[in-house]
Formats: structure tokens, sequence, C-alpha cells
């Protein structure tokens, strides 16, 4: 197995033990799976469409393309369903001081339209599932993301620009994208999915691991390394 995939596991099983399996703990094991249903309860909070998503000491959040935008809490329905800290100012969606380790039986999804261009995170965790967004910008400072695919394949022509800074991780799973900027300092990424065109620039320690593009630029310093693996 590559070792782009065996990363990329490990980081998928221990998001998932994290968001599921802590709502599927102890209290309803020995249940049927259609009983599991009927413990979880779901609240939604209507949003406006917006651009920028900043995230600041917050982990464990999944952020999913969709029709309309809205935060979506999930819990088990005995349980205290703790505040989510959330604020929206003009076309910026803020999540501040959400740590979901320390909650029991709890996720939050983020759903929003096409129309967000940009993620901010400081010290936070996000997860980006069934990729679809047309042009998306990722700015991270001491965080980690990964990246799942989108079965249709609807966004070969997606345009991905990527700044990681400050010990920061990125991941993803095989998915296809036309043009992929990348930029990383004192960080490192390992990306399973396919583009056309990439641009690298590394620095200060930082590691590259990319499925072998159709075209690729780069710049690095002595101590960055960069990978390409064959498809």
């Amino acid at each position: 197995m590559k070792t782009s995939k065996i990363i990329f596991l490990i980081l998928l099983g221990t998001i998932a033990g994290v968001i599921l399996a802590k709502m599927l703990d102890i209290r309803i094991n020995g249940s049927k799976n259609d009983d599991i249903a009927r413990l979880i309860k779901v609240k939604r909070f209507p949003l406006p469409a917006f651009k920028v998503f900043c995230m600041t000491n917050s982990r464990d959040v999944i952020l999913v393309r969709n029709d309309s935008s809205f935060i979506e809490v999930k819990s088990l329905e005995n349980s205290v369903t703790p505040k989510v800290n959330y604020e929206l100012l003009v076309d910026t969606l803020t999540l501040s001081g959400f740590e979901k380790l320390v909650h029991e039986n709890f996720s939050v999804i983020i759903y929003s339209t096409d129309t967000l261009k940009k993620v901010l995170m400081k010290n936070s965790n996000l997860a980006i599932d069934h990729f679809r967004f047309s042009k998306l910008s990722l700015d991270l400072y001491g965080s980690k993301v990964f990246m799942t695919h989108d079965e249709t394949k609807s966004n070969r022509n997606a345009l991905l620009d990527i700044v990681a800074r400050n010990h920061s991780e990125v991941n993803s799973d095989q998915f296809y994208v036309d043009f992929l900027k990348i930029v990383l300092q004192n960080s490192r990424a390992n990306l399973s999915f396919f583009a056309k065109k990439i641009d690298v620039t590394l620095s200060d320690r930082s590691i590259i691991y990319l499925q072998t593009p159709g075209e690729i630029s780069y710049k690095k310093d002595e101590t960055s390394k960069l990978n390409l693996i064959d498809n």
C-alpha cells in the first residue's frame, strides 16, 4: 500500500473515531441500526450564503458543499448539547473555541453553497467531505485539514489554493482538480488527488507527497522535500 494511502487511512480513522464512534459509544452498544437513528437528535441553524469561513481553536468540524447553508448539530437524545460559538458578519462565518474532544456524543457540520471561497484556520482541525467546491482557498496556521473525494467527479475544473504554516498538515483522498497552488512553511502535505497543473513552494523543513501531475512548477529550499508518487 502506498505511503500516502496509509497516512490518509490513519487520519481518516482517527477523525471518524472522534466524530462517529463517540456518538455510538457504550450507551448504544448492542442496539440495532434502526434503533440508533432514533437515539440521535439533530438541530439545524439556517445561514445566508457566506464567502469566508474562519475557525479558531476549534476541532473536528466537518465542512460540506450543499445547495443551502446551515449548521447541523448532532447529539444523542438524552445528552446536553453544548453551545456552538458561531457568528456571521456580512459574508464571513466565524467559529471559535469549539473543542469536540471535551464533549461527549456530539458533532457539528457546516453546510455551505459554492459561494464559499476562503477558509481561514488557526489552531483548528477540519474535514472537507466530498470536495465539490469550484474554487477554494485554504489558509492554515497550526491546523490540520483533510479532504475526501466526490464520487460524481464534478470538481474536475476546480481551482485550489493552499497556504499552510507553523506545523500545519494538509491531507486528501483521491479526486480531481484542474489547478493546485500550494505554499508550505514548516508544514507538510500528503495529497492523493490528481491535478492538471501544480505550483508548489516549500520552505522551512516542509515536505509534500503528490500524485504525478500533468504539469508542475516548484520552488523549495534545501531543508524541504518534494515527493512525486506514480499513479
